[in-house]
């Protein structure tokens, strides 16, 4: 799938595909650069997690790796609280494990991008739920907010730790 944006007047083209072992190297050079937000992964994680996924997507531009997006479906062995929670709760859903967009291409709708290709997937598939977490303390108001102008809605406030 691509798209073609315009941006300071040139066009650029984005490519969406299906994440490789080739990509593993500059996703877990991403999660690093966030970790504070998201959780660690070695490569030796991100294998396990590509492995689990049901859907795990990339945003090339130029030959340059610039988001990445990990979710996971139901019964997944996945050590995760927050997995295990919609686990419980939901039956038919995609759990949105993370999503990374490279530093200097935040705001440029690289995100919005991915959660489209990624709703479009779910459709395709039949699957009723979308969801996801966010920290609340420290609050992630990036994540909040992204997650509110594409209508995602609490469900559930949880404490852990």
């Amino acid at each position: 799938m691509s798209r073609t944006q315009r941006n300071n007047f040139s066009i650029q083209m984005l490519t969406i595909h299906p994440a490789t072992i080739d990509d593993f190297a500059v996703i877990e050079s991403l999660n690093n650069s966030v970790v504070n937000l998201t959780s660690p992964m070695d490569a030796e994680r991100i294998q396990q997690l590509h492995a689990m996924s049901s859907y795990h997507r990339v945003i090339v531009q130029d030959s340059q790796l610039m988001a990445f997006l990990l979710v996971l479906g139901p019964d997944c062995d996945y050590n995760s609280v927050n997995y295990q929670w919609f686990d419980q709760h939901y039956d038919n859903f995609a759990y949105i494990d993370r999503i990374v967009v490279r530093d200097g291409s935040r705001g440029r709708g690289l995100g919005t991008l991915l959660y489209e290709n990624l709703f479009a997937w779910a459709i395709s598939q039949q699957i009723g739920n979308i969801v996801c977490e966010y920290n609340v303390e420290p609050l992630n108001e990036a994540s909040r907010k992204f997650h509110n102008t594409l209508g995602f809605q609490e469900v559930s406030l949880e404490r852990i730790g």
